[in-house]
């Protein structure tokens, strides 16, 4: 069964790559940022053949970028020249199909009945298959969240070390694929370390495991932070937060708050990081911190109440929204953009986005799309209960934590790419939604 799934799983996303770059080449593979991933891959090999990479310069060419997803692609780039985005995307369709795996391990511990439909919903999930025919350093992040949650889950059911070293790596190397992974580890290993100290005969080696699996993780992290310190003398592992923070999440707040159109508000904050520091430093984790400067004036001018309206927004749209709309024959199709759709308020554009836009067959899909998750969704909710009912309630707060978390760093910013993360527990919960459904249907033929 397990290499059934995986089979499976390959085949779909294979030829739904291969059946986008026959549509329209390289640009069927790619979207907003997956052209910069190409250049400085291909900048990074080019770097590479020639032997003129010294030093940190190995980490990569982009700083705002962790080592491990740069590696990845360059690889493509330097093995297939040309083809690097059709070789790239068939190596995340591997990456995934094994994500579509440890979905079926992790349903397996928990429920053995649910296993099997727990990893075929994972390898005919939508998001899954449009994301991992992109050039993107999501699909490989999943898999190593899947991997992480995945060891996790062995060791809440049957604590052993094994599990805590292979969850110590997982976790570092989701965290350099994506810096999203790093402030999880502290919430991670003090929901281990709960656990150790409610489950009193084992309390002391279970505290010991936890260190371990913390100093594995920090290992992982060490030559990163050891380049930033060295050059800079930063012990941040990324400077990604300043720009992501004053030109995405305060200008969003400040539309929910008061209305103000995001690309406006991306505009004047943008001015006003200019105007305060007219002088660039090459340094870029100053250029960070400018930015977070701005972006913590005008979040604590627009409130508290506006940011968690703007939160709960974005946290709708994460979850709601299809992955469909992210395949290229779709996202090419001309009409207004979400963030560019007028609206008074919140739900106002939404409404507008969903119901007078601009293109009737993007929005027939987009609803389309929109009926199918929440269907998903309820389906979710009753595997959750399921498991809730079973005894389950660890394996349940790790998952809860791990989609709060994905959510809340979000935040306002959204879009079906970073809901990614936290499919492979959805995909658990389907498959015992599932289960107990079709037990439900058999019991009533009988």
């Amino acid at each position: 069964m397990p290499w059934r799934i995986f089979v499976t799983a390959l085949i779909i996303r294979w030829v739904y790559a291969v059946i986008m770059f026959w549509r329209s080449g390289d640009a069927g593979l790619m979207m907003i940022d997956s052209e910069g991933y190409l250049f400085y891959a291909h900048e990074f090999a080019a770097s590479l053949q020639s032997g003129s990479l010294s030093g940190f310069e190995c980490f990569g060419p982009v700083w705002n970028a962790m080592p491990l997803a740069q590696w990845l692609v360059s690889l493509c780039a330097l093995l297939f020249g040309a083809s690097a985005a059709l070789a790239y995307v068939l190596l995340q369709g591997v990456f995934d199909a094994g994500t579509c795996l440890l979905v079926f391990g992790i349903a397996r511990t928990v429920d053995k009945s649910c296993a099997a439909l727990a990893g075929f919903a994972a390898a005919f999930n939508p998001t899954q298959i449009v994301l991992s025919g992109l050039v993107l350093t999501d699909t490989p992040f999943a898999f190593f969240t899947a991997l992480f949650l995945f060891a996790a889950v062995q060791w809440v059911c049957a604590p052993a070390w094994r599990w805590v070293v292979v969850l110590g790596f997982a976790l570092g190397a989701a965290a350099m694929t994506r810096a999203l992974a790093e402030p999880f580890a502290a919430l991670m290993f003090l929901f281990m370390l709960t656990l150790g100290l409610i489950q009193r005969p084992f309390r002391r080696l279970l505290v010991q495991q936890s260190f371990a699996g913390a100093v594995i993780f920090c290992l992982c992290l060490a030559p990163v932070v050891w380049r930033n310190v060295s050059e800079f003398g930063s012990w941040s592992i990324t400077p990604q937060s300043g720009t992501h923070l004053a030109l995405w999440v305060a200008p969003l707040v400040k539309e929910v708050a008061d209305g103000t159109p995001w690309a406006q508000s991306h505009n004047e904050m943008q001015r006003r990081v200019d105007e305060r520091y007219p002088t660039p430093s090459a340094d870029p984790f100053e250029r960070s911190r400018r930015y977070q400067e701005i972006a913590r004036e005008e979040l604590k001018a627009l409130g508290i109440a506006a940011m968690a309206k703007a939160w709960l927004v974005g946290a709708a749209i994460n979850l709601g929204s299809p992955a469909i709309i992210l395949s290229p024959p779709i996202l090419v199709l001309p009409r207004t953009g979400f963030y560019a759709t007028p609206g008074v308020s919140p739900l106002d554009k939404i409404k507008n986005f969903l119901f007078h836009s601009d293109n009737a067959t993007y929005a027939w899909i987009l609803l389309a799309g929109i009926t199918g998750l929440l269907l998903a969704r309820l389906i979710q909710l009753i595997g959750a209960i399921v498991l809730l009912r079973d005894r389950h309630p660890a394996v349940l707060c790790l998952f809860g934590l791990w989609i709060a978390y994905v959510l809340a760093v979000n935040g306002p910013v959204a879009s079906p790419k970073y809901r990614l993360p936290i499919e492979p527990p959805l995909m658990v919960l389907t498959g015992a939604g599932l289960s107990v459904l079709l037990r439900r249907r058999r019991f009533l033929d009988h």
